[in-house]
């Protein structure tokens, strides 16, 4: 293949090798070794192309994926495969993880080679690390909300914000301490949970400014109800009567959190981690809030002279908890569009339409909610979907479809564990279900699709065909009601077609910017 600056390349293919943004290795059929590869392989690699050609394709990745990366390219020369889950060894030493496509095998001056395509995702896997935190927090908050309307014990709702906080993995420990007075003023640890529970045994705890166990963060926020923080057990100084206890258990950094009180007890959560600098913001938000409402939660069931207003406070401490989880789906929306610029707005745009109709409807406040928040996040498993497929303005191949097709099986993947008040997992899966079996992914039929998914499946074709794309203009209003009457009954629930119609054509509903005739 020729190379830039030396033979300027002269026909499409050359200039595509030479120009494209995204690495290529053309590699030999059936000895693995790299027969070629473009400029942009050279930079992201850090090898010049003299000494990556002649390398064997196994040494593009770390040690760990080699055994899977010869798997993976005895299927590449088989037919063109996409391939996940690994990463290129750079130069330095340093790995990205990197989205792969393969070719078939082609001949190339008389020798069989795969062309091979790979994409930093190290952006991407960074966005869905930062998505994984926001579900761990909606997960914690729900949890933490069941608790406070279900336990009836203090020592209930500490065991469960404990619980919460350790199924993340990276928090090796989640502990709260009950300042107790007496001499020493020791602090009585009242629940406990995670891999690294040994640590509190035989633990010297103190709140006592005048006693050498209470500097520590625990006992400094529960004098000053201050939050502390140890970015590294090994370099505080403050920390040193306990470092020794941490090293047996691998903890390397910890938050202590005061716990909220309108009472005379003082109580405060602690959370460690294996990683020394463990606490992004967020994740110190989280526990703020958490131990907000838990502190006021345990001081209600102790006040039992005001066990009925606290019934009332908690009760609204459920409901506003129960819109954390909806407010919290904007920044998810977010990142989705701001890989999918095609479709900015598409999601909110839809929830608008499917409220309305479930008005229309007669549904109830808490079942259009659950809708809305559905809507908002229908889309949210083409996150796995690379952004150059979303962005295509032309006719996608068939691997290409099928993914796309994959995405509301993928968004249930990522919803289901979240314990939303309402079916939204389910709801997702389902919006592109049809009613006579037609719909994807699990092709359900009439009855078997969910009420919500039917309405969600008649908002989201409207406004996909009447909003402006960059690639055409926005469908006429009035096409596009025509065209839902030709599916009622068929594809779609007939009833929610015809509320619809009745919405834009009798009631003047109307979104901006879109073309009623």
């Amino acid at each position: 293949m020729q190379r830039p600056g030396i033979n300027e390349p002269q026909t499409l293919y050359e200039l595509s090798w030479a120009y494209a943004p995204v690495t290529m290795f053309a590699i030999d059929t059936g000895t693995g070794f790299i027969v070629d590869v473009n400029p942009a392989a050279e930079v992201l690699m850090g090898y010049s192309r003299g000494e990556l050609i002649g390398m064997h394709q196994t040494m593009l990745h770390p040690e760990a994926e080699r055994d899977a990366s010869k798997g993976e390219f005895r299927k590449a020369a088989e037919k063109p495969s996409p391939h996940t889950g690994f990463h290129l060894l750079r130069k330095d030493g340093s790995s990205l993880p990197v989205m792969a496509w393969s070719s078939k095998s082609i001949s190339l001056e008389g020798r069989p080679v795969v062309i091979v395509v790979c994409r930093d995702i190290s952006d991407l896997e960074d966005q869905e690390h930062r998505l994984a935190t926001k579900r761990w927090a909606l997960s914690a908050y729900a949890a933490v909300a069941m608790a406070l309307w279900q336990k009836h014990t203090p020592q209930g709702i500490l065991e469960t914000i404990c619980e919460c906080i350790t199924r993340e993995a990276a928090y090796a420990l989640a502990w709260v301490g009950i300042a107790e007075d007496g001499p020493g003023k020791p602090v009585r640890i009242a629940a406990a949970s995670g891999s690294a529970q040994g640590y509190l045994n035989g633990l010297h705890l103190s709140w006592s400014e005048d006693e050498e166990w209470g500097h520590g963060p625990t006992g400094v926020c529960m004098r000053t109800r201050e939050l502390q923080m140890v970015e590294d057990t090994e370099r505080s100084e403050s920390y040193k009567p306990w470092v020794e206890q941490s090293r047996r258990f691998g903890i390397r950094s910890f938050v202590a959190v005061p716990l909220a009180t309108n009472g005379s007890w003082r109580g405060v959560l602690v959370v460690a981690a294996n990683a020394p600098g463990a606490f992004a913001p967020i994740a110190v938000d989280v526990f703020r809030h958490l131990a907000e409402q838990v502190g006021f939660g345990v001081h209600a069931i102790e006040q039992e002279q005001i066990l009925q207003a606290e019934r009332e406070r908690l009760a609204k401490a459920e409901r506003q908890l129960t819109e954390a989880l909806s407010a919290m789906v904007a920044p998810i929306v977010l990142a989705m569009e701001m890989r999918d610029p095609y479709t900015v707005g598409h999601q909110s745009r839809v929830a608008e339409i499917a409220v309305a109709i479930a008005t229309e409807m007669g549904w109830s406040p808490n079942r259009i909610q659950g809708l809305r928040v559905a809507a908002l996040v229908h889309d949210i498993g083409k996150i796995s979907i690379p952004a150059e497929i979303l962005t295509k303005p032309g006719e996608l191949n068939a691997a290409e479809r099928a993914m796309i097709e994959n995405h509301p099986a993928i968004g249930y993947t990522i919803l289901k564990d979240i314990p939303f008040p309402w079916p939204v997992a389910e709801i997702v899966h389902q919006h592109h279900e049809k009613l006579d079996g037609t719909g994807y992914p699990r092709r359900l039929k009439a009855d078997a699709i969910l009420p919500e998914a039917k309405v969600l499946a008649v908002a989201d074709i409207v406004e996909a065909m009447a909003s402006y794309r960059p690639y055409r203009a926005g469908i006429k209003l009035e096409i596009v009601l025509e065209e839902i009457e030709k599916e009622s009954g068929t594809l779609l629930d007939p009833e929610v077609v015809r509320i619809c119609v009745s919405l834009f054509r009798d009631k003047n509903f109307m979104l901006p910017g879109w073309i009623r005739k």
